[in-house]
């Protein structure tokens, strides 16, 4: 192997020979021509040889030329096809997703049924978690994450934005309508879990004082607010995303038609290669639907961060 001539000038010589041109071998090369001519005399000073007769707009193998290009041609597919197998997909079938708790208990896990039924030939593995997924040494495919749609290193792919409402158990609050004064009896349920406002925000966007209410309970996790609120506990301010299925079966009621439009958004998170695989394309694509079927199409509207 220590006897072998360098690796890009044999790669240089395979795009020389293929093109007939030191030009159009630069231009797909990405380098000056000059480069390439530099390539070629290091291989011939190399081998010893001949191997291209220069002319004035094209360049011709000579009879050694000829007889290499063959070999380098194979070498270099050979290699193509080791590179190709070690990427490819290990699990094909397999779908591993990191996902907030949050969303993966209130939507995403009973949604799959859905994508079960459409592509029973694929295993979803759901992985709840608030850390940020780094991808290395993992076999996460994807990570959906709650925040500004930046994703940093990795390719950010926006799913939807979402909306705050305030939601109580029917029961607490009975038939009577609500009022701003009538909400006052009630106590507060305080969602401070990262992407929330919390109530003090709530009130400043309803023109309301914080002061003429009770805060009964603060938790810093979104699902422990609404199974708070679903026990009758007290009224909550949560995402939309969250509550949406819950009022849909009159397990919870919206206290307000007011929302407020969060400054965050849902997004598709991993590995620029990672969104190439068949399986992932096809999560996402049945993400995508379901979500808009879902909630209102303006949350699919993309306005930045």
């Amino acid at each position: 192997m220590a006897d072998l001539p360098p690796l890009n000038a044999l790669r240089t010589f395979l795009f020389a020979a293929e093109t007939g041109s030191f030009k159009l071998a630069s231009e797909r090369l990405f380098v000056t021509q000059a480069a390439v001519s530099h390539q070629i005399r290091l291989l011939e000073d190399t081998l010893g040889t001949q191997l291209f007769i220069r002319l004035n707009r094209e360049v011709k193998l000579t009879d050694e030329g000829e007889q290499l290009l063959p070999y380098v041609r194979s070498a270099f597919n050979a290699l193509k096809t080791g590179v190709d197998q070690l990427r490819a997909d290990a699990s094909p079938n397999h779908i591993t997703l990191s996902v907030l708790p949050s969303f993966a208990s209130s939507w995403l896990v009973p949604k799959l049924k859905s994508f079960q039924t459409l592509h029973p030939e694929f295993h979803v593995t759901i992985k709840p978690t608030l850390e940020l997924e780094n991808f290395e040494d993992s076999d996460v495919d994807l990570a959906i994450r709650f925040g500004k749609g930046d994703g940093g290193k990795f390719k950010s792919e926006f799913l939807m934005r979402d909306t705050l409402l305030t939601v109580a158990s029917p029961e607490l609050i009975g038939d009577e309508p609500m009022t701003n004064e009538r909400l006052k009896q009630f106590p507060i349920l305080e969602d401070y879990s990262p992407g929330s406002r919390g109530w003090i925000h709530c009130c400043a966007e309803m023109q309301l004082n914080p002061e003429d209410y009770h805060i009964a309970l603060t938790i810093e996790d979104a699902s422990m607010v609404i199974d708070a609120a679903l026990a009758g506990q007290g009224i909550a301010f949560v995402r939309k995303s969250l509550a949406q299925r819950l009022i849909d079966e009159g397990r919870l009621v919206k206290v307000f038609d007011y929302e407020l439009q969060s400054p965050y958004c849902y997004s598709l998170v991993g590995p620029e290669n990672n969104f190439k695989k068949d399986k992932v394309r096809v999560f996402r694509d049945w993400i995508k639907k379901e979500l808009e079927a879902s909630f209102m199409p303006e949350l699919f509207a993309y306005y930045g961060s």
